[in-house]
This record gives C-alpha cells, structure tokens and sequence, in this order.
C-alpha cells in the first residue's frame, strides 16, 4: 500500500474557496496553482498548515488547492485519462438527462470536520487500493466537476448553491457526485496492477515545482473485482474510527455488543448500536432525521435484517444520481459506516442495498446471527 500523492482534501476540493477547510497550501505549490488560469476565481489565500520532507502524504497532508499536478504533462499509465469528450461529450450528456433533478429542500448544514472526513477517507481509499495514478485521479476528477456544475447550479437556480462550502448540503451533494462518479470510472475500467505515478519533490522558496516518476504496484492479491468493495470498506472504517474518537467516554458512544449473547438479545443490541449510528450522523448534520429498525426479525436460520432510514441527507441527490450512473462504489456513507462496525462486531453481512424515495435514503443490512 503506497502512501497518498495528495492528501484526500486536497483533491476532492479542486477548486474549492480555500476558506472552506483548515488547512494550508505551502507557496510553492500556490505558484503553481496560479498558472492554472481559468480553473478557480475564489482562492481567497492561506489557512494554517506545514510541508515535510519524508513522505509524500506528508509533503503534501495540508494542501487544499486545485489539481497541481495538471501544470505539468506526464503520462499515467493506468485508466485512459479522462477527455472533454468523454465529461460533457454526447453520451455524458445523455447519462445527464436520466438523473433526477437536485431538490429544492430544507436540509442542515454539515459539520465541517465531518464534511472534509467524508470526502478525505473517499480518496484516502482510493489512493490506498493502488488502481490509479493520483495525478491522473486530480485530472479526472477536475474534468468530471467542471462539466458537471453549471448544469447542476442552472437546475438549482441562482443563489441556491454555495460553490465551496462543504457545510452547504446541497453543494456538498455535488461534490460527492463529482467525486465518486470518477472514484468509480477509475475502478471500472479495469486498472493494471502496475503503473506509473508522477510525484511531487520539495523546491525551495520560489522555485518551479517538479515531480518525478515512480512505479506503483498494488498488492497483487488485491484483484480488481474486488476494489469497490475494499473502497467501501476502507471508507467505513475510516469513519467509524472517527466517531468512535469522538464520542469514546461519553453518552453518544456507539454502544458495543456483547460477546455472549441469545439473538433475541443480540438483535436489540445490534439494533441499539445502528440507532446510535444513525443519530451521529444527525448530530454531524448529515441528515434531518433518522432511524433504525429491524426490517425482518430473526428467521429460524439466524439471518435478521434491519434497516436504517435517513430523511433529506445530504447525497440525496448525489446517490441517486449514482445509481443512475450504475457507480460502484457509491456513497452511502451510513450504510459504509454501519457496515464497518457490524463486521468489527463480528459478524458476516450476507447482503445490503440502498433505496432511495422521495427524500429518503433506506439502507438495508442483511445479516447471520
């Protein structure tokens, strides 16, 4: 597993206002983004952050800027990168016309540091499963939000739309389209276990930025029919790792269940622990409301299911639009997390979907007692 080119945030925001997120782009790479002309208007400077030498998901941890990696012309030899063509060509303009039109709703806004982990662990993964150059991933994914935007934004009407901050819901929903939809694109499309990478190298003050090429090999028994599925897992995990970080010791932790238990036991303490989930979700506001039930009690087999519901989330549109797209993966981002710990739980999820209805999200988790 290689270390990031980029830090997750600071792909997933490719032009994004810098005022969105906490962090700092060091100058050098600033000057580079600067001779990106046309890619952002609303860079409004520096937040705090520092640059190490050691690694290079250090060099460049605090960067929330624009695909920098697009100064330069290097081939990645991995999916085919991304074309106008294929963003805003005949067929993407079609896939377009299918989805359902963005809601006008009333919908909370996010929690920052929630927002940022959402999109942050969705690259994290990506970079970790090794299936595409992450200067190519910059590139795609710049391609795919700037075809995508403006047809979102007229849909929405003037002044509905907060271009870069991940608190507005319905930017948010955007976003996340933008970045699963080429999250996506990259694992279908058959990716070779060895491949090229152009990486960042440190420059002193005022000096050009350069970047030097590095083979990456993913882990050969890592197979490609299984990359969505690890990316899913990876995110879930991520996030789940962050609630439990900061809701250990207090009444919102996610209750655990126990070892020893009869299913009829078992089912209430499962059911307890996806209600808790759900309302740290609500409290992140990620959603108005929420809840969980036992869809399909205990059969004689053990298996049970039960279902979480989310009213006016924040991917409403994003998911929908990515079934649409027939994307794997997608961001259900509750069902990623409740899965995670259901299987750190220690049990085997035998099958999960997500529907979505007017506006709400019903994930469903199938299960073995």
């Amino acid at each position: 597993m290689r270390l990031g080119v980029i830090a997750a945030a600071s792909l997933v925001f490719t032009f994004l206002e810098a005022d969105a997120f906490p962090l700092k782009a060091p100058k050098h790479f600033i000057k580079c983004r600067h001779t990106l002309s046309g890619l952002s208007s609303n860079y409004h400077g520096d937040t705090e952050g520092e640059v190490s030498n050691k690694l290079r998901r250090d060099v460049l941890s605090n960067i929330l800027t624009v695909p920098l990696l697009s100064c330069v012309s290097r081939p990645a030899v991995a999916a085919p990168p991304m074309t106008l063509g294929e963003s805003d060509g005949l067929g993407a303009r079609a896939e377009r016309a299918l989805r359902p039109k963005p809601p006008k709703l009333l919908r909370p806004k996010l929690n920052q540091d929630f927002a940022v982990l959402l999109m942050r662990s969705s690259y994290n993964a990506l970079d970790k499963i090794d299936c595409i150059a992450m200067d190519q991933f910059q590139r795609d994914f710049f391609f795919i939000r700037q075809a995508e935007y403006e047809p979102y934004v007229n849909a929405l009407g003037p002044g509905i739309v907060q271009q870069g901050m991940l608190t507005d819901p319905y930017y948010f929903d955007f976003i996340s389209f933008a970045q699963y939809a080429t999250i996506s694109r990259e694992i279908a499309q058959d990716p070779p276990f060895v491949f090229e990478e152009q990486q960042p190298v440190e420059v002193g003050e005022g000096q050009p930025q350069k970047f030097v090429s590095a083979v990456i090999k993913r882990d050969p028994s890592l197979k490609n029919d299984m990359l969505a599925t690890e990316h899913s897992q990876l995110v879930g995990n991520a996030i789940l790792d962050r609630l439990d970080e900061t809701f250990r010791g207090t009444k919102s932790a996610i209750p655990s269940i126990p070892k020893s238990a009869t299913n009829e036991e078992a089912q209430a303490a499962i059911l307890a622990s996806l209600t808790q989930i759900v309302k740290l979700f609500l409290v992140e506001g990620f959603a108005f409301d929420g809840s969980a039930s036992i869809s399909k009690p205990a059969s004689t087999s053990g298996t049970v299911q039960f279902c979480m519901e989310l009213s006016s989330p924040a991917n409403l549109w994003s998911g929908k639009s990515l079934q649409v797209r027939r994307a794997q993966p997608r961001n259900d981002f509750l069902l990623k997390t409740s899965m995670a710990f259901l299987v750190r739980s220690g049990y085997a999820i035998e099958s999960s979907s997500v529907k979505y209805d007017g506006t709400k999200e019903t994930s469903y988790i199938t299960l073995k007692l």
